[in-house]
């Protein structure tokens, strides 16, 4: 596999380089099946949207910006639909408690990129530099942003559950999988804002 890191630092085109990662632990939304994380129970969400899925298939190339845009209008909804039961699944709730130090940061970095319009944290209007505790409160479910920034969360959870299954199945075929990484990250990457000394 190539990477299939997530790379959505301008939520342009551009972000379909795979070798510019804003983090090395967070899979590309890009590769969600949304009829899944839909199911049958919210499988009308996803309708609406059918025709535009058909169309953007069958370009010759992947539109990157228009699948983006449909698939978090997708995602939106079935936040909203799944939100209560997600929160209180275990399961879920280890996976964040095991992931929570890439996790946390990750989903913060998210909203502060969408909400300043840029992934250069130093031109952030707060939050140019990070500080754990005030992390932590912006994922209090108290905090008024606590949707915006969970969606995130939301969105990583079912990418770990669908790449597990595919990767079960292979496993249970005899296939191996292997993936590739870059060697670095993106330079205004949540990486490098959680902690930029690590960084030239």
């Amino acid at each position: 596999l190539l990477p299939i890191n997530d790379t959505t630092a301008t939520r342009t085109w551009s972000d379909s380089y795979p070798y510019a990662a804003i983090t090395a632990f967070a899979l590309h939304p890009i590769y969600l099946n949304v009829e899944q994380v839909a199911g049958k129970k919210h499988a009308g969400v996803v309708k609406p949207f059918l025709k535009q899925r058909d169309t953007l298939n069958a370009l010759e190339a992947v539109d990157y910006e228009a699948v983006m845009q449909v698939k978090w209008d997708i995602l939106r909804q079935l936040y909203d639909l799944q939100k209560a039961d997600w929160l209180q699944d275990k399961d879920y709730q280890a996976y964040y408690a095991a992931n929570k130090h890439w996790l946390a940061p990750y989903a913060a970095f998210c909203w502060l990129r969408d909400m300043n319009g840029t992934s250069d944290f130093n031109r952030w209007s707060s939050h140019a530099t990070y500080e754990a505790s005030a992390i932590e409160k912006l994922l209090s479910p108290k905090s008024p942003q606590f949707d915006q920034i969970a969606l995130h969360l939301f969105v990583q959870w079912h990418l770990h559950l669908q790449l597990k299954a595919a990767t079960d199945y292979a496993h249970a075929h005899g296939i191996a999988l292997k993936g590739d990484i870059p060697i670095g990250i993106y330079r205004y990457s949540c990486d490098a804002w959680v902690a930029p000394e690590l960084y030239n």
